[in-house]
């Protein structure tokens, strides 16, 4: 009896179908200035099979502080938007990924950077690593690095880099859309 409880227990919370949402604020530093950001991210992933799924993601940016206390700040105002493909390895209730997002961050840098104030639109891209634990058919535990690619361009001295790892966890919520077979 007890046997057979724990197998209807093992419920298969990774297939075809199964969408997920998060939303979470998010810390990260910037690799080419001494720079740490917030950001209020999101987003909403869709598994077309145990091992692909396609996910679309947003980044707002919130406030920056800088870690050498030097007026070295750089962005005013920013939102990143990414959308692409992940690959998934995983393991009863484990679900490890990596992804590949080309995307397109609006910026408007600080005064003091570019006294135009104008908000520039710059191609971009985000490599992701990370890792999920359902704990429930409705919950998850997450955690996700990502890398963050893009080039501020327009500035009298050229462009300026503004890549970033964003490093998001927290609660999770999904809702699998197929019966399991």
């Amino acid at each position: 009896m007890l046997i057979g409880l724990n197998t209807n227990a093992q419920e298969d919370y990774i297939r075809p179908g199964l969408l997920k949402a998060t939303g979470t604020i998010a810390p990260s530093t910037m690799l080419n200035r001494a720079v740490n950001n917030i950001y209020l991210t999101g987003f909403l992933e869709y598994y077309t099979d145990k091992h692909l799924s396609l996910r679309g993601e947003t980044y707002f940016f919130v406030d920056g502080k800088s870690k050498s206390g030097q007026p070295n700040l750089f962005v005013h105002q920013a939102m990143r938007t990414y959308f692409g493909a992940y690959y998934h390895v995983n393991k009863n209730n484990w679900d490890n990924y990596i992804g590949f997002q080309p995307g397109l961050t609006l910026m408007r840098a600080l005064p003091s950077v570019d006294a135009t104030e104008k908000l520039r639109a710059c191609p971009s891209f985000a490599i992701h690593v990370g890792s999920t634990f359902y704990i429930w058919k409705y919950f998850n535990f997450y955690v996700d690095l990502a890398y963050v690619n893009s080039m501020y361009q327009g500035l009298p001295a050229g462009g300026q880099r503004t890549d970033e790892l964003i490093l998001s966890a927290g609660l999770g919520f999904q809702v699998n859309t197929k019966k399991a077979k």
